[in-house]
């Protein structure tokens, strides 16, 4: 710690000493100097323990130096060394708490000097964000608050009102500081409050919206903060009255744009006190239509300005009017008017169909639930804004954003409003399209007929009757930004609502994703200024759109896994890691889907039933009986279907017995007991054809059968065994040896001649093909 504390001793007094000695030279020391600070973090040792008092009594010396020569710079005679000052006072601050709550009240009323002083731009606006840190950091502060909140907000409040008078300039930090004050401060903003709004509304009536939308947008913040300081009346009171003097402000613009007598409606609109519209149409249409933008503005602003009570919201009317606004356009197409004003409706179309897209994405972000009694009017709204739309990338992508927001927020609760037609064109938004040069036939033809020349022999020739290879060009997509958001409108489909969708858009769909993701592997898809653009978005999107479809798959959708597969491998190895990201992800989700191809395992045999007829088998024999005997017989009956056991001697060659087949009448439960007993079977036991009694002697006999002449341990482990083992091609069956040498041979001769495959060779061995 020792060393920690010195070496940043040592830096302070380096650059007090050396690059902030020289008022002259602090302008060309200033980045040197904040690096410096910003990385080292020279601070942070004031008032640490266990620290040496002589290191500890330097590093204090240093701090000292350092606050005496910032402070200077701050008062300083260029405005180079006051913004120098400026900068390292909020840094200062910013690093050590208890430097800042030494001498912020020091540091503040410098502050406030600069800002009441004739004084340049930068240092005004740097001035004002080192204010803003100083109230920030008051707020955890409580004992701050009545020396430095109580004392200076106020006065600051006047001081930056005042300024943007004197400096057009300074209206963005102004804004920002008034919106922050209110917000922290409310009761202390009260006595400005009425300055305030005359500022915002002097910025909201249209004039600036075009050549300054952030500006009228940080105007319309101010105004929704301000509705919420209160004074005569209640913050919720205040907050409803804003909202319904922006819906009337909008609605006398409607009016006036549709040529409405506004003095015939029954009761006056509340309405914000703005300068007239002119006489003139020409103009008055524009600023009628820029004043209904900076409404929706201020209605976006009220609907996102966070709050700590409940506040009850005209959602009918805000939905109304943003609909009205939507359907200027149809309205002017199907009046029987022929006013010259219409003319110029289409030419403001999309900036009110833009206008009342953002209302209502706004009423789904702040409503939420309460949202849903007024799905239908939006997807009509959204409905009039497609089939009337001009031909505008702009408004065709922020529609497409509009479905993907309420798709996503309320599912299938939307799309059941939204016509087929609608979904069909988003889906045809993402559709390939292509662009050659290559002639029609009605062309060619037209020149092969106007070329036709006879020769002085009577033939006919045509002359050009090849194109020229420059007029053949290879087909390529062009892909743009309306494609991209009908293709997350797309995802949003297939992910929250994909039986929304028919089999035929479903294939669509797969097919088209499927082509996109070809295209771009082959390079086949050009892009809007290519050189600086990536196609990363679009893969992103086009992977998940077929993810998305993979887990929710349609019952007569195609069957896509196979090149989805392909696909994603394939983008394993694409140089975005975004791209293989998602690749990678997908394959993880598709996992089961793709280990449900392999072929089924085998089962252990339920041996049950049997189990229980040895059990009773065994209780009605005497006690000299063995299990071995008893499961051969339990066997031999059982694979041979036989009630009674066959009488096998010694002078009956094992040859001549006949391979049992078994009958139609034989139960359902017996087949599969056969094939166990095929599969189970070990190499060097007994086979299957050997295992079966004789049927040759037609008298059957009352003995039962003896125990050496049929090999019992097959049946044994084949109950026993815990997993089913499968026969060796190269282990020849085992018969039991006969008596006779005579009989053995026929017996040889007979195997030999027998054509006939136990199942348990034809279950995959290879000793088949011998």
């Amino acid at each position: 710690m020792d060393a920690k504390v010195e070496r940043a001793e040592r830096t302070l007094s380096l650059l007090t000493t050396t690059f902030l000695a020289n008022s002259d030279s602090v302008k060309a020391n200033i980045d040197l100097v904040l690096d410096a600070v910003l990385s080292q973090d020279l601070f942070a040792f004031v008032g640490a323990p266990d620290v040496s008092a002589e290191i500890s009594k330097r590093y204090s010396s240093a701090i000292h130096k350092w606050l005496a020569r910032i402070n200077s710079l701050a008062t300083g005679r260029t405005s180079d060394a006051r913004m120098a000052g400026i900068l390292l006072i909020k840094h200062t601050a910013q690093q050590s708490p208890q430097l800042f709550s030494e001498n912020v009240a020091k540091w503040n009323t410098a502050l406030l000097s600069v800002l009441s002083k004739a004084e340049i731009t930068p240092v005004i606006a740097t001035t004002l964000q080192t204010l803003l840190v100083f109230i920030d950091a008051v707020r955890d502060i409580p004992m701050l608050h009545r020396e430095i909140v109580s004392a200076h907000v106020p006065r600051m409040n006047q001081a930056i009102l005042a300024m943007v008078d004197k400096n057009v300039d300074l209206t963005s930090p102004v804004l920002e500081m008034l919106e922050y004050s209110a917000a922290w401060f409310p009761t202390l903003f009260r006595p400005s409050i009425d300055k305030a709004e005359a500022l915002c509304l002097r910025l909201l009536d249209g004039s600036k919206i075009r050549r300054s939308p952030e500006q009228c947008q940080q105007a319309a913040r101010c105004l929704a903060a301000f509705s919420l300081v209160g004074g005569k009346i209640s913050p919720e009171e205040r907050w409803f009255q804003c909202v319904q003097k922006a819906i009337g402000t909008m609605r006398l613009c409607v009016d006036h744009i549709m040529c409405v007598d506004t003095n015939a409606t029954e009761q006056p609109q509340q309405h914000f006190a703005l300068a007239g519209l002119s006489d003139d149409f020409a103009k008055s249409l524009p600023q009628a239509t820029d004043r209904i933008t900076v409404m929706a503005e201020v209605i976006i602003a009220l609907l996102t300005q966070p709050t700590s009570m409940d506040i009850s919201v005209p959602a009918d009317r805000i939905v109304d009017i943003a609909s009205r606004v939507a359907m200027i356009s149809m309205r002017a197409a199907n009046s029987k008017s022929k006013r010259t004003e219409y003319d110029l409706i289409p030419l403001l179309t999309p900036q009110l169909q833009s206008a009342s897209i953002r209302v209502m994405a706004a009423l789904a972000i702040s409503l939420g639930s309460h949202m849903q009694p007024f799905l239908s009017a939006v997807a009509r709204t959204a409905t009039a804004i497609h089939t009337r739309q001009i031909v505008s990338p702009t408004i065709s992508v922020a529609l497409h954003n509009l479905l993907r927001l309420f798709i996503e927020r309320y599912g299938y609760g939307f799309v059941t409003h939204l016509p087929y037609d609608m979904v069909v064109s988003v889906v045809n938004d993402i559709c390939v399209h292509r662009k050659s040069n290559v002639p029609t036939t009605t062309t060619a033809k037209a020149d092969s007929t106007a070329s036709k020349k006879r020769s002085g022999n009577g033939k006919t020739r045509k002359a050009n009757a090849l194109v020229a290879d420059e007029s053949v060009q290879a087909s390529r997509v062009y892909w743009n930004d309306t494609g991209l958001a009908a293709l997350a409108t797309v995802l949003a489909l297939l992910q929250h609502t994909p039986t929304a969708l028919t089999t035929a858009l479903r294939t669509r769909i797969d097919s088209q994703i499927l082509t996109l993701l070809m295209l771009f592997s082959i390079g086949g898809i050009e892009l809007p200024f290519a050189s600086r653009q990536t196609p990363t978005s679009f893969k992103v999107l086009l992977y998940e759109c077929l993810e998305a479809s993979l887990l929710s798959p349609d019952p007569w959708q195609r069957a896509i896994l196979p090149h989805a597969i392909s696909a994603f491998n394939c983008g394993l190895e694409d140089p975005s890691s975004q791209v293989q990201k998602v690749c990678s992800t997908a394959l993880l989700a598709i996992d089961p889907i793709i280990h449900s191809r392999l072929p089924a395992q085998l089962r252990e045999p339920d041996n049950s039933a049997e189990e229980k007829q040895v059990a009773q088998m065994m209780s009605a024999c005497d006690g000299s009986t063995t299990v071995e005997t008893v499961l051969a017989g339990t066997n031999a009956s059982t694979s041979g279907s036989l009630n009674e056991p066959m009488d096998v001697t010694d002078d009956q060659p094992m040859s001549s017995i006949k391979r049992f087949k078994p009958s139609v009448s034989n139960s359902s439960h017996q087949e599969p007991q056969l094939a166990v007993a095929a599969v189970d079977s070990q190499p060097g036991h007994l086979p299957l054809k050997q295992s079966q009694p004789s049927m040759s002697d037609p008298t059957p006999s009352k003995q039962a059968m003896p125990t050496p002449s049929i090999n019992t341990s097959t049946s044994l482990k084949s109950d026993v065994s815990d997993k089913p083992r499968l026969a060796q091609a190269t282990a020849p069956p085992v018969s039991s040896k006969p008596s006779n040498p005579v009989h053995a041979a026929e017996a040889a001769d007979e195997d030999d001649g027998d054509d006939d495959i136990p199942d348990i060779v034809m279950e995959g061995s290879d000793s088949e093909d011998e």
